[in-house]
């Protein structure tokens, strides 16, 4: 009897260890390895203003030149390089993540996509190692806009000012869940240069 409970155990044992191992593990910051990649690669080359991410020039206007983007993401459904005219040109990069028509599907997947960032482990040019850290924007249906913006966390000296935003929103009868990359000019609370 003794004999049977432990080969009984051991089985059992054996069982729970298989469905163990095929089991996905979700690690805090691991988030979805496309995104990630994606994300190390922009945020990498927007010191370089995406000289290595920027394609063919889609369309262009007095106050932006809109570039097809040469980054393969398989997560998105289209990802694209923005350059807005200035003194010096700043520019943005801006992926096309979800189109819905129901609010609440669109929701999901915003909420989805939030969960995958926060804290997710980016490792920049082989050298620094940052997480993105960000307060979640709940989305409203009466609103027609979210958004959660995410800094580097240590904060990156030589990238101070890179945010991450994730952002839903109703466009033509659809909402739509954008990702984008962008270097935020000065804080909400910060105040601009006072000249005499």
């Amino acid at each position: 009897m003794k004999l049977k409970i432990t080969q009984l155990l051991s089985v059992l044992a054996l069982s729970a260890f298989i469905n163990l191992s095929h089991a996905q593990l979700k690690l805090p910051g691991a988030g979805n390895p496309d995104v990630r990649n994606a994300l190390e690669k922009v945020i990498a080359d927007y010191p370089k203003e995406f000289a290595n991410l920027k394609g063919e020039v889609l369309n262009t206007n007095p106050q932006t030149v809109e570039y097809e983007s040469l980054l393969p993401f398989k997560s998105a459904e289209h990802n694209t390089i923005t350059e807005y005219s200035g003194k010096h040109p700043v520019y943005s990069w801006q992926a096309l993540m979800f189109t819905a028509e129901e609010f609440e599907d669109a929701a999901k997947k915003y909420k989805a996509l939030y969960q995958q960032l926060k804290g997710m482990n980016l490792k920049l040019n082989r050298d620094y190692d940052y997480s993105l850290s960000g307060e979640y924007d709940a989305p409203d249906e009466s609103k027609k806009f979210s958004t959660t913006i995410f800094g580097l966390s240590p904060n990156a000296s030589n990238l101070p000012k890179v945010k991450v935003e994730l952002s839903m929103q109703y466009e033509l009868l659809e909402w739509k869940i954008y990702l984008l990359v962008y270097q935020k000019e000065k804080e909400d609370n910060e105040r601009g240069r006072i000249e005499e």
